[in-house]
């Protein structure tokens, strides 16, 4: 798949939606290992541990860069700029790519995303030199192991990183031909071989397209843009992006970037370490961020010689017991920068962006460094004295800089005199197209040391004079001769010896391969870490089980090269020998690659919202902060196919009364506008998170904000700004309550919070803007149809829908038994028995326009006949003629047939086949009328034990507008005019006169109701419209509330015209109006014919209502009760009132069970022979 030209290759992978790092929310409360960092050691670390199967965490505190993120112009990339300047400030964001840190003496340029420093470096993988291991610096254990670094661990670096030169086939570049003068010129002035000190480097680049390398990566060859050190942009490098955090990825390790880790502690709840950390989300810095923390058994520090050493700083000021030499032995490499400006020969200065190498593939000017000088063999020379030059070419990122600071603001030195085409070039700006830089890598006396500013929160290098050193000045010498070999002007670097040091008066170093500050010793007198990067404790020779170090802050002295081969397998000897330690085995031979299609990342939204309160624990009240950041990995699929519209969650929670610091949110999932199963008519907006303290307690928070429009008005400000939420102990709700909150987004916040809406993974401006509209078109949408003016949501039921999924009962196995039962008159009933045990018999009564599916509907937790069945009583449900079960719902009726025949044939039925002499009766609305009704008559004397009456019964105090309806006599007008009665029922397939009736009962329900009993349910407005509101919507759940079609229908007008009758004397008469059934109402006991049909009423009799019943006022049982009480003083008579309850839902509310049923149970255990 070779090539033979650098740029005429093809082939180039789309890496536009592949990403390596997950979403913050996906980070855990715990791993086996966490890797701290992304650079060399850090990635090996995350590789090696992945392969010996541990549950791995890798923290970078860059961005992910991927081929084509990277900047190629100067503004682009100053954007990508941070600086920090020593007692002064930090410009920029935390995670720009270019990290600089300027010190009084050194400045220091180092990578800041996923990969590290390998996202800029020069791509040079070359040995140290042999001797620089001699050093007794290095821990013995180390010098006794070279060899086995040098083969087996290093040929696992080389495997991985595959190193090769730049290729003999490719095109001949022009700067290795001007170093190769050098080279010459050079050996002739030290004595040496030229062909020995010239050499190919070889290069981190891949120049062979590949549709997949070792990681299952696919790569492109190198086009020679030259634009290494700003960001590959083909994906060419081999970066570690491409080999060994794919490889980690690839072995179960989860990868999290914009995460700053500030410290490292002992986990005080078990034998690990806890890790402080925040995280860096740049549009969701409107809200402060705080520290957050995760646990593991390991932690391996990767994050550079400044990272590392900074993080353990911090962690000693946290109290972690650590080495005395703890930022010592820092040491800039020897690194030193050179220009030959302006020489003989054209040498393609500065890198190309693709768009225009691709046009002029023949003017690229190759990878950044291609060819060394190498000045490491010279006689009589020590290590120390010792060094490489290489050819340099910058980015085309820094090309007008580069220009300007060569050009105009430096002299330099020239090394020809009277060359009028020289001067010509230098006049008309030519100049720089003949210019070479130099980059010089050696050694220095490793004195330098890492301080923590208290200014910028962040490490300086304090290394006074290290500009003196004499090993610089013999590397700009040997600059100079290669400059005049090219017959150039030799600039040195402005930093150490041009105007910026000038205007310094220092001599400045910069910089690129920060080295130290960590360095291995013995013991902790004399280094920070062992051989094998254990992190000691203070001065001796104990270590810190479980944290380590494994990167180029370990180094104890300068290496003297690029020092990335070096760092990696000084990491893979780290890994290997932790292994050894641990009883880990990894999995070297393991040829598993990354599954590209999991890394396929699509649009995302992400945002972040504050909330404030006071929590309650016990009798303690605090103050309490809920800082959350909400975000989908998938906003389309959340949007349109997740009909929860479910996200995940992370965060903390600030609560001095529960935890003495902020407490870590893992484990978060947040639902928007997802149906509300417990209110009808409602959607919220749900949070489940668990919570970390520091203290290693673990608490489960559960949290909702109510969407429902309850005023006219109302548009929904507060609804989405509150937050109730319960906190528990442990993982879930089903440990201890402990605390209870009501937070509020302030003002202020909200706007912040609109600020954070940002789209993720999005391919660019078009894609993020059409993703962001559709969210918050989304989020209006939803608040337009709760809280518009002139919205409805109805939606009729769909009778050619399949049918749903109904629960079975829990019932133990016991099977129900229908008894068909004739009345005698002819009609026909059935009742239905579910025996649970001996008590009772008990026979439940339903209402008008219904059946007795309300005492076993399947949509609750648990329905009355469950309730009783599990209490041991023998149930029995009667479908009495107006039951919508039954044909005869639809034939005319009268409360007096109902009481003369239908309740009779069911209590003798169930006699019969009980062998009782009498039963228990609970009786709902027009149930418990005609049951009534049927003792009044004399019908069940001596049969009925006792009795309940579900908010009506012999005494009809009517409600407002059943009063209105009765006195408008308007059942007796639509019987009048032929309608024989009307239908709660209602569908989809309904003629147009049934949508028109639909949109009046709609009216109507909104008319006569309160604003928050209002929804778009055509059936609950039909039973509004023929009962009155029958239940308060907040009692049902969504499901009993969609399913109201199953369970109300068709009402007989006659039978209505004859309770309007009732309500319009308040109390039961005939058919015909006349008081039947209590003679003498109005005398009461005064009259002996009402004395004897209320003689009939001396049972024990338990009446319920329901406080804010709309269909029977409350008077309907307390007069009740104060009749019977009056004619019977010594029998048991009860009232009992339910809170916040209508009418139907004292049954078959979603928490009747608990709010009601335990009531009825009472008065019947009284009472149950059995």
């Amino acid at each position: 798949m070779g090539s033979a030209s650098s740029s005429s290759s093809c082939f180039q992978p789309n890496y536009g939606d592949f990403y390596l790092s997950s979403a913050h929310s996906n980070i855990d409360a715990r791993y086996d290992v966490i890797v701290i960092g992304s650079g060399y050691g850090g990635s090996i670390a995350a590789s090696r541990a992945a392969r010996a199967g541990k549950k791995v965490c890798v923290l970078e505190k860059g961005r992910e860069w991927r081929p084509g993120d990277f900047p190629e112009t100067e503004l682009n990339s100053a954007k990508e700029v941070q600086m920090t300047f020593h007692g002064n400030k930090t410009v920029g964001d935390p995670t720009s790519l270019f990290d600089f840190v300027i010190s009084p003496d050194v400045a220091v340029l180092q990578g800041c995303g996923l990969g590290g420093t390998s996202l800029i470096n020069a791509n040079v993988a070359l040995d140290c030199d042999p001797r620089v291991f001699q050093d007794e610096v290095w821990p013995k254990t180390l010098r006794e192991d070279l060899e086995t670094m040098n083969n087996t661990d290093k040929k696992r670096a080389l495997d991985m990183l595959q190193p090769t030169v730049y290729p003999e086939k490719f095109p001949e570049l022009p700067k290795m031909s001007r170093m190769a003068k050098a080279a010459a010129h050079i050996a002739d002035i030290e004595s040496l071989d030229a062909t020995k000190i010239f050499k190919r480097t070889p290069l981190l680049v891949n120049f062979n397209d590949k549709e997949k390398n070792s990681a299952g990566i696919p790569q492109p060859a190198c086009i020679s843009c030259g634009n290494c050190c700003g960001g590959c942009n083909t994906g060419a490098k081999n970066t570690l992006n491409m080999n060994y955090l794919p490889d980690a990825k690839a072995h179960g390790a989860k990868i999290f970037t914009q995460v700053e880790v500030r410290g490292v502690v002992k986990d005080p709840v078990s034998d690990g370490w806890r890790v402080h950390y925040v995280h860096h989300l740049r549009k969701q810095k409107s809200f402060k961020v705080k520290e957050q923390i995760v646990r593991a058994n390991v932690v391996i520090l990767g994050a550079g010689a400044l990272g590392s050493t900074d993080i353990l700083l911090k962690s000693q000021a946290l109290g972690l017991e650590l080495s005395p030499n703890l930022g010592k032995r820092f040491t800039t490499n020897g690194d030193a920068v050179g220009f030959s400006y302006n020489g003989e020969s054209v040498v393609r200065h500065v890198g190309k962006p693709l768009v225009k190498i691709r046009k002029k593939p023949h003017k690229a000017p190759g990878p950044c460094v291609t060819s060394i000088i190498d000045m490491r063999e010279q006689e009589g020379k020590t290590v120390d004295q010792c060094f490489v030059l290489e050819d340099g070419t910058p980015p085309s990122s820094t090309s007008l800089p580069y220009n300007i600071v060569i050009r105009f603001l430096e002299s330099g030195k020239d090394t020809t005199s009277g060359d009028v085409q020289k001067t010509g070039r230098h006049v008309i700006g030519k100049g720089m197209k003949n210019t070479i830089a130099f980059l010089a890598v050696g050694h220095d006396s490793a004195a330098g040391e890492l301080q923590l500013d208290e200014e910028t929160d962040r490490v300086w290098v304090n290394y006074p004079n290290i500009g003196e050193s004499e090993n610089f000045e013999r590397v700009r010498s040997t600059m100079e001769h290669a400059t005049t070999s090219l017959k150039g002007t030799f600039i040195p670097n402005p930093y150490w010896a041009g105007l910026a040091a000038k205007m310094r008066d220092t001599k400045g170093i910069v910089t690129v391969h920060p080295l130290g500050g960590c360095g291995m010793g013995e013991t902790g007198a004399g280094g920070v870490v062992t051989h094998a990067g254990q992190v000691f404790v203070g001065d001796s020779s104990e270590v810190h089980q479980g944290l380590y170090v494994l990167d180029g802050s370990v180094m104890p002295r300068s290496l003297g090269i690029n020092p990335c081969l070096t760092i990696s397998m000084v990491a893979e000897r780290g890994m290997r020998l932790m292994a050894e330690e641990r009883g880990w085995s990894i999995d070297f031979e393991s040829s598993k690659v990354l599954d590209l299609e999991s890394t396929r990342a699509r649009p995302g939204i992400r945002f972040t919202e504050r909330l404030g309160g006071q929590m309650t624990i016990g009798e303690n009240t605090g103050p309490c902060e809920l800082i959350l950041t909400i975000e989908s990995e998938d906003v389309e699929q959340m949007l349109n196919e997740d009909e929860t519209h479910q996200a995940r969650v992370h965060g903390n929670l600030t609560c001095e009364i529960l935890s003495s610091c902020p407490l870590t949110v893992s484990n978060g999932y947040f639902t928007m506008f997802s149906l509300s199963e417990d209110k009808v008519q409602s959607r919220e907006m749900t949070y489940t998170l668990n919570l970390t303290s520091a203290e290693g307690a673990v608490y489960y928070l559960k949290g909702h904000k109510l969407i429902h429009k309850d005023s006219a008005f109302e548009i929904g400000k507060k609804d989405t700004t509150r937050l109730e939420i319960s906190v528990y102990k442990g993982e879930s709700e089903d440990g201890d309550e402990i605390g209870k909150a009501k937070l509020q987004i302030r003002g202020g916040d909200i706007v912040k919070k609109l600020s954070t809406i940002e789209v993720t993974h999005a391919s660019g401006k078009l894609e993020r803007l059409k993703w962001k509209t559709k969210f918050c078109t989304f989020f209006m949408g939803n608040m337009w149809q709760i809280y518009g003016a002139f919205t409805s949501g109805c939606t009729p039921f769909d009778p050619t829908a399949p049918p749903r999924e109904k629960r079975p009962l829990k019932l133990n196995g016991t099977e129900a038994k229908v008894y068909p039962i004739e009345t005698e008159d002819g009609v026909e009933l059935y009742l239905t028995r579910y025996q649970g045990g001996p008590k009772g018999p008990v026979m439940l009564v339903h209402g008008m326009g219904v059946s007795s599916k309300i005492f076993s509907l399947d949509t609750v937790d648990t329905n009355l006949v469950e309730f009783l069945f599990a209490e041991g009583y023998d149930v029995w449900l009667l479908e009495w003629r107006a039951s919508i079960m039954l044909p005869s719902a639809n034939d005319k009726s009268t409360i007096d047939l109902c009481a003369e025949y239908d309740v009779p044939a069911g209590v003798k039925k169930i006699l019969a086949v009980t062998n009782q002499k009498d039963i228990q009766i609970l009786a709902h609305c027009a149930g418990a009328a005609i049951t009534c009704a049927s003792i009044l008559a004399g019908k069940l004397h001596g049969k009925v034990r006792n009795l309940i009456i579900s908010q009506s019964g012999f005494i009809n105090v009517p409600t407002r507008l059943n009063w209105f309806k009765a006195h408008l006599k308007l059942p007796q007008i639509l019987y009048g005019i032929g309608v024989e009665g009307l239908t709660a029922y209602t569908d989809s397939e309904q003629n147009w006169m049934g949508k028109i009736l639909d949109q009046f009962f709609e009216g109507t329900a909104d008319v006569t109701t309160a604003f928050d009993q209002h929804c778009d349910n055509h059936v609950c407005h039909r039973i509004t419209f023929l009962y009155g509101l029958l239940y308060e919507h907040c009692n049902f759940n969504s499901a009993t509330h969609e399913t109201l079609h199953e369970l109300f229908g068709y009402g007989d007008a006659k039978l209505l015209k004859h309770f309007a009758l009732c309500f319009a004397k308040e109390h039961l008469v005939n058919d015909e109006g006349k008081d039947t059934y209590l003679p003498d109402f109005k005398k009461g006991l005064k009259s002996q014919e009402y004395k004897d049909k209320i003689a009939f009423m001396d049972i024990p009799i338990q009446f319920c209502s329901g406080e804010k019943n709309k269909a029977f006022d409350q008077a309907s049982t307390a007069r009740a009760l104060q009749r019977v009480a009056e004619a019977h003083p010594g029998q048991n008579y009860e009232r009992f009132v339910v809170p916040d309850y209508g009418h139907i839902d004292c049954i078959m509310g979603k928490n009747a069970a608990t709010d009601v049923f335990p009531y009825f149970l009472r008065f019947l255990d009284k009472y149950a022979e059995g």
